[in-house]
């Protein structure tokens, strides 16, 4: 036998010697993810993250983009898991720059590829506790408030506990959104010095299978003057708070073949030393089979503010870039509900269009047949304050869409969705024409 074969025959045994000799652990491996495609013929979207172009047709054009998610999930038992996900975004021909603000290289979708564009989404451990029996979720996570996602709905990093008592559920939260970043604080100081943290109380309570009641109290305790910043047109602009606190109420109640979310919050606190916040929010969702399909009923209310002195009355968010309002099934007045790059809205994300407070009214049918699906959908929206120049209306849009079931994973639709434009916008874009957008894409889901 040749000195390399006998080289190789003792690295095989002292393989499974090594083998042999750690104790068996059973590991299940779990795979989930997505791929989106997406088709633009539109002259409002930038095919970037940033904004929606309220112009003239000279900005019209057509793009594509495509996103891509994995989740790996290491499952140890029942009991315990690790959850990690990433995102992997791309424009054909690439984005000078990469897209969310990268400013180093482009995305892989220009010319070779060959581009660094892995962005993580989550990664936290999720197990129960065998002494309290809570469920614990600690690391970076997805979480979603119970108004519709109007305060807030991002992957953060922070620990959320969750205890059922039937029929009882409780829900206790801390999340880090800042710590003593360089623009907030000299070098000089310590890590936890100065911080901009959420706290979250939640509560649901099942008073039958068909009435489920919640409450909530939110905190944010912010010494690091966070601004939320946005794209839209009012020279009012959302107060930086020192100190926020939120109570709210909302319902899920189901009558027959209808089923009605109800909320309501209110927000008092400090923007500084010197001036309070007092600002609500209320709204509802409804959805009522008819027919073959559904209709979708929603409209909410933020309130606002057009005094730059004094106390704030405009209901505060955490960034402008967070907020959606998915019951809308808009594409251009609302962020879109689909997973798609340009997830932007007219007014930039901003549901508060810098503090002056929006009103949101949506209505919508969806359906199924055999393999087709379909929907359309009209809203309006406008501001609760008159911006600088005394306008209001922000706009309505209207949109449909249809698909087709390919297979079990994976669907292909177009759709359509025009917009015209109210008088909020005249003062900044004064000859705009109204926005509009065509879309097709293929959903892959796993």
């Amino acid at each position: 036998m040749s000195f390399q074969k006998k080289l190789l025959a003792f690295a095989a045994v002292s393989a499974l010697s090594a083998a042999t000799a750690v104790p068996a652990m059973a590991l299940e491996n779990e795979f989930h993810g997505m791929f989106k495609f997406m088709g633009f013929q539109t002259n409002a979207l930038t095919g970037g993250d940033t904004k929606v172009q309220v112009a003239d047709d000279s900005h019209s054009g057509f793009f594509a983009e495509q996103r891509a998610r994995i989740m790996y999930i290491a499952k140890a038992n029942d009991n315990l898991k690790l959850v990690t996900h990433f995102e992997l975004d791309s424009r054909f021909g690439g984005v000078t720059g990469g897209y969310k603000g990268i400013t180093t290289g482009n995305d892989s979708g220009n010319l070779d590829a060959d581009q660094l564009t892995l962005e993580t989404k989550n990664i936290y451990l999720d197990f129960n506790c065998p002494i309290t029996g809570a469920n614990f979720k600690v690391g970076m996570q997805p979480w979603n408030d119970a108004y519709q996602s109007l305060f807030l709905s991002a992957d953060m990093t922070g620990v959320y506990a969750t205890k059922k008592f039937d029929p009882l559920t409780v829900s206790l939260g801390w999340f880090r959104f800042d710590d003593n970043t360089a623009k907030d604080a000299a070098p000089t100081v310590g890590a936890g010095q100065f911080t901009d943290d959420l706290i979250v109380v939640d509560a649901k309570y099942a008073l039958n299978k068909d009435i489920t009641l919640g409450a909530s109290y939110y905190n944010i305790q912010n010494d690091t003057a966070l601004t939320s910043a946005s794209t839209s047109a009012p020279t009012v602009s959302i107060p930086n708070y020192e100190l926020l606190h939120m109570i709210g109420v909302n319902a899920d109640l189901k009558f027959g073949d209808a089923v009605i979310k109800p909320f309501a919050a209110y927000q008092f606190g400090d923007k500084d030393s010197t001036t309070d916040i007092s600002a609500y929010a209320f709204g509802a969702t409804g959805k009522v089979k008819a027919g073959p399909g559904s209709v979708n009923l929603a409209a909410y209310y933020l309130s606002g503010d057009n005094n730059n002195t004094g106390d704030v009355k405009s209901f505060q968010t955490v960034t402008a870039g967070t907020t959606y309002f998915n019951a809308a099934n808009m594409w251009l007045l609302q962020r879109p509900n689909q997973a798609i790059n340009t997830s932007t809205s007219l007014l930039g994300n901003d549901n508060t269009a810098k503090g002056l407070g929006t009103t949101g009214v949506f209505a919508g049918y969806e359906g199924t047949m055999d393999k087709v699906f379909y929907n359309a959908n009209a809203g309006y929206m406008m501001t609760n304050k008159k911006n600088a120049a005394g306008d209001k209306s922000i706009g309505t849009e209207i949109n449909a869409q249809v698909g087709y079931k390919v297979y079990d994973n994976l669907t292909a639709s177009v759709a359509g969705a025009y917009v015209f434009l109210g008088n909020y916008f005249d003062a900044t874009a004064p000859d705009a024409d109204n926005p509009y957008l065509f879309n097709v894409q293929l959903s892959y889901a796993f």
